[in-house]
């Protein structure tokens, strides 16, 4: 019986590793929004700023690729990224377990589609392409188990709540 109280006392506090990557996501997706405003704020005011340069072909290009229906979706895309992640880690945060699914879900895919750069992907440099991608694939693999510890999945599944 005091195992069991000793037990649910040391589950009921979050995990640091929780709390990080709770935070990542925080942060992650408050970037992302930023990138997509920013995207909004840039397309905005760039033809009005673009005219006076109008005789430069790059920046005629790189006009019409912010004018394009491209730059409308990676807007859409980066909002929509940024609200899922600070909903994600707000779930993280408050001990909701649809975030910890969501969260191995990410990673897993995160570390598939590293793999499948590793091995498609063709680069000039390969060193750059290593390190990148081991480093991905091992952040994601730390994450996965630390997220499938007993006292994470304890956390989740609400066995500290007596």
């Amino acid at each position: 019986m005091a195992n069991r109280v000793l037990s649910n006392a040391v589950s009921s506090k979050r995990p640091l590793g929780v709390t990080v990557r709770g935070l990542f996501y925080l942060i992650e997706g408050s970037i992302a929004i930023f990138c997509g405003v920013s995207l909004v704020i840039i397309t905005q005011y760039m033809a009005t700023y673009m005219n006076r340069f109008s005789e430069r072909h790059e920046i005629s290009i790189l006009f019409q690729i912010l004018d394009s229906d491209l730059s409308h979706v990676l807007i859409i895309l980066f909002i929509i990224a940024g609200v899922a992640g600070i909903i994600i880690g707000v779930g993280l945060l408050k001990r909701k377990k649809w975030a910890w699914r969501i969260t191995i879900i990410q990673t897993l895919l995160s570390v598939a589609a590293g793999l499948i750069y590793f091995t498609h992907l063709n680069t000039s440099d390969p060193t750059s392409k290593l390190l990148g991608t081991s480093s991905e694939l091992i952040i994601g693999i730390v994450v996965i188990c630390y997220f499938y510890q007993p006292r994470v999945r304890a956390y989740f599944n609400g066995l500290s709540k007596a």
